[in-house]
């Protein structure tokens, strides 16, 4: 992670009024192809253009967050960014979200300490731009904060920080920020108290709103794929008059001195995990910030880091972890060991204390290394548009406004010396600036069942709203972007169909060669290796398993640390994983050492070690990550719907995940059965091979024929099938530990492939379901009117192969609300059963689903990502544009009759999961409290 300065102390109060018709905008400042131009009312904006992106990112930064919350009003700044979305004086009520989602790929927002951030992903249209530019001024300077959304946005907050409380290292974290500062400044979490939520009133709200959101006191960044003169011109004509105005200091932060701090202590009772963590903090200090930022992977990269080396590879840990937080006001450094019940926790305490404050002996090797890591990181953040701008974004704040101290960050790591990192790392981790964080599983008297109140009155859900006071939409405008997303669609497919040269070796191994400069200048190869039976490979998936992770960790010529720092020279990197019967094999790396990084890989696969230490580490490690409770509503829920739809035997690879049975399976396996997995079955005859990048396509062609050509297993293949199978109605109500959440899971098994005739209207359905957090049917139901869930997913999976696919549903509840999302799901399956969508519905969905069709053709790592799938269906780019019409051709009656067809009720299946449900025996749920 590279350096992001945090600074809480600061102040900002920009007087001024413009009174001219539109602001003169100044250059600023101009530096890594980025400028910084001031409008004369105050704002400030940065442009970041990269024309090799395939969209936009704009955030808007105001320079508030809740460390300026009004005494006794915790959570105001983050409630008025839940309200932003609610409509303002020109874009009233719905219609401000739905424009949000018609013209952005992704719209989100955010509050801390001191800022507050809109961020918007769009695609590079300068209609789109043009929009969203107006929205965003329209939310700075007319919003409307309406009385009848507080209460309902209270509670969405409120569902919000049970979420995060829910998360045993967030509460630890905030544990550690309340044993510092006490109950104020940064000892209250931005997300707010519930009863000083309540207390809050709208004229506070309108008067935070008022006082801290000015164009002075705003900075605007856009980074990727826009022209930076029409975008300043729209940015002068949305913003320039909107007038500035005097804004308060920003509320200052006490200075911390660690030696002080009294509670040294802490303790976390949560989930499953038991983890040990010392948090070493202290106050102001930048000189030794770029060494703090390298801390975690000198002591954690694999497998060089110290921590690793001691912890891991002796079997005392499972693994260890580390993350850096810096800040003008604190560095803090956490440094965790994750461990097994089996494993000794005061050893592991005092080892994990003394191998960090024991004196640092780094060397000049360790030190290049983690500096090659921080440059490949740069250099891709500086070609990813989402991430520069988030960047840039934490920098505007936490530097006053400098951004470009980013840039002098990444310098500095580049400028440490060995010597420096050893002095400043002893000088840092010291006793007198540890607290030590303790994360043990959920006590065993949280596990039990337990009963709602009868006294507690069961809420109804409000009704869902009539399709008559639904925002008028205006479907000819959508209409007609349809229209344009097919036609740039055909045209990106024909283009691209036309760059790609697919064949097929001697052996049988199809390939698909892509040459086109990709974004971050990488080469991406992606090698799907099929190999097996059903019956050849039974009861073999752990052995598959752990052939596919230590196939790439060194070779008879090669150990992982030479593995490990090749693949840093080359910005490369190489992972095998298992995948059906078979392997996917991925290989990336800088333009420039593709070739021989990609011929070092392949050394690495005709050779591997299958080293005995290596193999019997990933093996302690796998089975001290399964020797742990199973007790979580979410894994309660996702075991007993496993079981509930299961229909094969155990030792199928197909078979769901059952602990007690891979623990076993696991215990069994031997370094000879994994060499003999790989003698018998590793051959490309069965393979698909693509390849993106810019490269000559006639030397890599010659390439993979050298390598691949006469790589053959002698094994038969044959793929492993998905079955169709209905099930009745079921609904279980688990039980699961304590925790303020419960989780729901509904799922839906239909008849239909991604090639059947039914997938497109499917495909609208799901969108218009819950694509949308706020504006779905199910973000309506769910969070907006009933507020059950902050966040919830839903989803549609087509089998590639056979006419077999899921829709499922998922949600996190409050955890005496199980009956409640049930409900509210079932009301809203069937109102689209009964009434069908809308013809707005139909419309907007079209074109948001085309839009990201299109989008995704932008950007060739995403057409890589497409490339195997087509070589084993035998299909081609242009198989895409059949999807697209049907797409575009439906209508409400077509998505109507599908829904009809396939939302079966009586085969819905539902699970829930929380504290108030039944242990499932029947279904050999693991037994809560063991």
């Amino acid at each position: 992670m590279l350096i992001r300065l945090k600074k809480l102390t600061w102040s900002l109060c920009l007087i001024g009024v413009s009174t001219a018709t539109f602001a003169q905008t100044v250059l600023v400042r101009s530096q890594h192809q980025i400028n910084e131009y001031q409008l004369d009312n105050g704002l400030r904006v940065i442009l970041a253009p990269n024309n090799n992106e395939n969209k936009v990112f704009m955030n808007t930064v105001y320079l508030t967050g809740s460390l300026n919350d009004p005494q006794g009003k915790g959570g105001l700044a983050h409630l008025l960014e839940h309200l932003a979305f609610k409509g303002t004086q020109d874009v009233q009520g719905e219609e401000f979200q739905r424009r949000l989602d018609q013209y952005t790929l992704a719209t989100n927002a955010s509050t801390d300490y001191y800022s507050t951030k809109y961020t918007n992903i769009i695609r590079p249209d300068q209609k789109a731009i043009d929009q969203v530019l107006y929205l965003e001024a329209q939310r700075m300077d007319k919003l409307v904060l309406q009385q009848k959304f507080v209460p309902s946005e209270i509670e969405t907050v409120r569902r919000e920080r049970e979420l995060r409380l829910d998360q045993p290292f967030a509460v630890l974290m905030d544990q550690m920020f309340k044993a510092a500062y006490g109950n104020r400044d940064l000892g209250r979490l931005p997300i707010g108290d519930l009863n000083e939520l309540k207390s809050i009133q709208m004229k506070e709200l309108n008067q935070f709103y008022r006082k801290w959101y000015a164009p002075n006191n705003a900075v605007m960044v856009i980074t990727g794929k826009f022209d930076q003169a029409q975008v300043l011109q729209r940015i002068e004509q949305n913003f320039g008059k909107i007038q500035a105005h005097a804004v308060p200091v920003m509320a200052k932060v006490p200075l911390l001195d660690a030696s002080k701090i009294q509670q040294r202590q802490l303790s976390v009772q949560k989930g499953s995990d038991l983890a040990k963590v010392n948090m070493y903090l202290n106050g102001r200090n930048l000189k030794i910030q770029p060494v703090l930022t390298v801390a975690p992977y000198l002591y954690t990269l694999q497998p060089s880091g110290q921590l690793y080396k001691a912890m891991v590879e002796t079997g005392m840990t499972t693994t260890v972890q580390s993350t850096t937080w810096l800040d003008q006001d604190f560095n803090v450094v956490f440094m965790g060991a994750i461990y097994a019940p089996t494993q000794d926790a005061q050893k592991i305490s005092k080892n994990l204390a003394q191998d960090i404050e024991t004196p640092a002996h780094f060397n000049d090797a360790d030190l290049n290394r983690v500096k090659s890591v921080f440059k490949n990181q740069a250099d891709s953040i500086a070609t990813n548009a989402v991430a520069l701008g988030n960047r840039l974004s934490d920098y505007v704040v936490s530097s006053h406004g400098h951004w470009e101290q980013y840039f002098n960050d990444v310098q500095a790591v580049q400028n440490l010396s060995t010597q420096q990192v050893n002095q400043s790392l002893n000088t840092f981790f010291q006793p007198q600036h540890r607290i030590s964080g303790d994360i043990q599983p959920t006590p065993d008297s949280q596990k039990k069942a337990m009963q709602l109140q009868p006294s507690q009155p069961k809420k109804t859900l409000q009704a869902t709203q009539s399709t008559d006071s639904e925002p008028v939409k205006n479907i000819q405008q959508y209409q007609q972007e349809i229209q344009d997303y097919l036609t740039r669609s055909k045209q990106h497919l024909q283009t691209t169909e036309r760059q790609i040269q697919r064949g097929k070796l001697k052996n049988g191994l199809r390939y698909a060669l892509f040459s086109v400069p990709t974004h971050d200048n990488k080469v991406y190869a992606t090698i799907s290796l099929n190999f097996g039976t059903e019956k050849s490979l039974w009861n073999k998936g752990q052995i598959l398993d752990l052939t596919a992770y230590l196939l790439l960790r060194g070779s008879d010529q090669q150990t992982l640390q030479q593995v490990m720092d090749q693949s840093i020279a080359a910005d490369g990197q190489a992972t095998a994983v298992s995948q059906d019967n078979g392997m996917l094999i991925q290989i990336q790396a800088n333009k420039q050492h593709f070739a021989d990084y990609f011929q070092y890989i392949v050394g690495i696969m005709q050779h591997p070690s299958f080293e005995q230490s290596q193999f019997d580490l990933i093996k302690s490690q796998s089975l001290a990550s399964l020797n742990r409770p199973y007790t979580e509503p979410e894994t309660v829920a996702a075991l007993t719907m496993s079981r509930l739809v299961e229909q094969y035997a155990a030792g199928d690879l197909r078979y769901h995940f059952e602990p007690e049975q891979v623990k076993q399976q696991l215990q069994a396996v031997t370094q000879p059965q994994v060499q003999q997995l790989y003698r018998q079955f590793m051959g490309f005859n069965h393979a698909e091979l693509a390849m993106t990048g810019e490269f000559n396509a006639k030397q890599m062609h010659d390439l993979i024929t050298r390598q691949f050509a006469t790589w053959s297993s002698k094994q038969s293949y044959q793929r492993l099938s998905s079955k169709y199978k209905s099930y009745p109605a079921t609904q279980i109500h688990a039980l699961a530990e304590q925790r303020e959440f419960g989780n729901y899971q509904g799922l839906l098994v239909l008849p239909v492939g991604i090639d059947d005739a039914d997938a497109p209207a499917l495909q609208v359905l799901s969108y218009i379901l819950g694509d949308s957090q706020l504006s779905s049917r199910l973000g309506q139901e769910l969070r907006e009117k009933n507020h059950l869930v902050y966040g919830f997913s839903s989803d549609l999976n087509l089998d590639l192969h056979d006419s077999v696919g899921v829709l499922t549903i998922q949600a996190n509840y409050t955890a005496n609300k199980a009956a409640q999302t049930s409900q509210a799901v079932h009301h809203v399956l069937q109102d689209l059963i009964q009434n069908g969508i809308t013809p707005q519905e139909l419309a907007a969905a079209k074109a948001n689903i085309l839009k990201q069709r299109v989008t995704s053709l932008e950007d060739s790592r995403i057409i890589h990502q497409m490339l195997n799938s087509q070589l084993e269906r035998g299909k081609t780019m242009l198989s895409r544009e059949q999807r697209d019409q049907a797409i575009a051709r439906l209508n409400k009656a077509d998505v109507d009759s599908v829904i009809k067809k396939y939302i079966q009720l009586d085969h819905y299946v539902e699970v829930m999961a929380d504290q108030y449900g039944q242990q499932q025996t029947d279904l050999k749920v693991a037994a809560l409290g063991k």
